[in-house]
């Protein structure tokens, strides 16, 4: 097995445990601050948007929409470092959560780590199978740079 592939696993493992860990009786992000949030996304208040997901993953660590926002965001100003790991926290509270497979497997692809990303994507797709037909240029591009590499 591809060693970048066996240290993504082992890396997807431990936030998986890590998932289970922070699962709490803790309350609920309050919504008004995801919302505050993407009211200064919207806004173009960047800066602001990231510190108040921030604070609404801090408050509920188990929220996956809080993760889901945050790493979406840190998408969008390119933090793939700080993306792939909100991601990866978001996988493991919710291993079947599509969007973060993709939104982790385009992180991977802009970092360069294209079997990770190859592997990312094949997940959104077993999670969802209506993924394949929007990534098939992707995937057929990584499946093929992949043979090649071997």
């Amino acid at each position: 097995m591809n060693a970048k592939i066996r240290q993504g696993l082992l890396i997807g493992c431990a936030v998986l445990i890590s998932g289970f860990v922070l699962w709490s009786a803790q309350a609920p992000v309050p919504l008004d601050l995801l919302a505050q949030g993407e009211q200064q996304w919207a806004a173009g208040q960047l800066d602001q948007a990231q510190m108040t997901f921030e604070q609404a993953v801090k408050e509920d660590p188990t929220s996956v929409s809080a993760h889901m926002k945050l790493a979406g965001l840190q998408l969008s100003r390119q933090q793939f470092t700080a993306c792939i790991a909100t991601y990866q926290r978001a996988i493991g509270l919710d291993a079947n959560n599509a969007r973060a497979w993709l939104g982790l497997g385009f992180a991977y692809l802009h970092t360069g780590q294209d079997a990770l990303a190859l592997a990312a994507f094949n997940e959104a797709v077993r999670v969802d199978p209506r993924n394949q037909e929007k990534l098939a240029p992707v995937l057929t591009k990584l499946t093929a740079n992949a043979k090649f590499a071997d």
